[in-house]
């Protein structure tokens, strides 16, 4: 009887008692249990257990999220007349004549604004080419614009955004809120709308 007691008084201190506790009881998983890299300590034996493992090229890939936020609005009239001004100032006479031919031709220039933010966790390199505006059923490309006041190719950083007008041709008499849409098409990268 009292090697019983003492039995029961023995496990009862081994259980409460964290000094006594075996390595088992003090291992606990800190990924889920179907993961193979998982730190549940399987035997007895804790010097396998790792408390960090690497990952490989295809895992980091995996973890990779290339994802960008389109959102999009019409230009304010004074960008819209500050890019006029520019191109009357700064044009030759060929441009003026490609441009009196589009409009003849009953094409109009719009301007609007895009804001291209990375919401993933890698580097984007963004384009003004990858932007199309969608009217009814035919869709157009933006026109790049030489200048840093227009949307030009850039790498954003992830948490980073651009927020920069772009120029398209469409015919004329849209209403860009009605009539327009615009999108973001790169196949390598997610993207979400505003």
């Amino acid at each position: 009887m009292k090697k019983l007691i003492a039995g029961i008084t023995a496990f009862g201190l081994s259980i409460t008692s964290p000094a006594i506790a075996n390595a088992k009881q003090i291992v606990t998983p800190i990924v889920s249990d179907n993961n193979s890299n998982s730190l549940i300590n399987e035997d007895s034996n804790i010097s396998n257990a790792s408390l960090s493992y690497s990952l490989n090229n295809e895992q980091l890939i995996a973890q990779s999220v290339a994802r960008l936020n389109f959102s999009w609005r019409t230009a304010h009239s004074l960008e819209l007349t500050a890019v006029g001004i520019n191109f009357i100032m700064t044009a030759n006479t060929p441009d003026f004549a490609a441009l009196v031919l589009l409009l003849l031709s009953g094409h109009d220039v719009y301007l609007v604004r895009v804001r291209l933010e990375n919401t993933g966790n890698v580097p984007l390199r963004v384009y003004p080419q990858y932007i199309r505006a969608y009217y009814g059923n035919k869709s157009t490309s933006v026109i790049p614009i030489a200048d840093n006041r227009f949307l030009q190719p850039d790498i954003l950083e992830p948490g980073y955004y651009i927020d920069k007008p772009v120029i398209f041709i469409a015919p004329y008499g849209l209403n860009l809120l009605k009539d327009v849409g615009m999108g973001y098409g790169a196949n390598s990268i997610q993207v979400t709308y505003d």
